[in-house]
């Protein structure tokens, strides 16, 4: 009877302690800050890793499904014919996101004309060293409006990547941006600026 009434206190003692304010429970410990920075520190490593390799050649995202690709030229004569469809263009990589390889220019073989490929921000890392790479990019077409407002806080932000300078008043009215949301790509080696053809 002694053993019990001894085994009860002990008992209730336990549960007391565990439900006073200051008792920790094993599993709502709150998560090692160090585990987390660490964690966050990794995922910044591989975005950079990827952001600076310095062969961009391979496939990125999904991929290429679709067997046939619009010319770019094509497209951005009638950009809202395309509005909401998915679509493959074929170009030359002229300009990488500088921040975190989360956009692209993509510039047609046949002229000067140029879109962006945007994909959403860490899915896929386009690599600086893809300027001057051939590239096939599939994705799905879309309009953007911008606000007067809008669209100087879109060229702000633009100069910003870019570490330009940006003078507001540049911007006069609103703007409708065409571009591409970007699904996968099979970029290729970058072509020497100065070879001949």
């Amino acid at each position: 009877m002694k053993s019990l009434s001894i085994f009860l206190c002990a008992f209730l003692l336990a549960i007391a302690w565990a439900g006073s304010p200051g008792a920790v429970v094993p599993e709502q410990t709150p998560a090692d800050p160090e585990v987390t920075a660490s964690s966050a520190e990794t995922e910044e490593t591989e975005e950079a890793k990827a952001l600076n390799k310095s062969d961009p050649e391979g496939v990125y995202g999904k991929g290429i499904s679709l067997e046939e690709s619009l010319a770019l030229t094509e497209l951005l004569a009638d950009p809202a014919a395309y509005e909401g469809k998915t679509v493959l263009v074929e170009g030359t990589i002229t300009d990488v996101c500088p921040m975190r390889g989360c956009w692209v220019e993509l510039q047609a073989a046949e002229g000067e004309e140029t879109i962006r490929v945007k994909v959403t921000d860490g899915e896929i890392v386009f690599p600086l060293s893809a300027k001057g790479a051939p590239a096939r990019i599939e994705g799905e077409v879309e309009k953007i409006e911008l606000t007067l407002e809008e669209a100087r806080g879109w060229a702000a932000h633009e100069a910003e990547e870019k570490g330009e300078e940006f003078d507001p008043e540049t911007i006069t009215e609103a703007q409708v941006i065409w571009r591409i949301r970007g699904q996968g790509a099979d970029i290729g080696k970058p072509q020497p600026e100065d070879s001949e053809k």
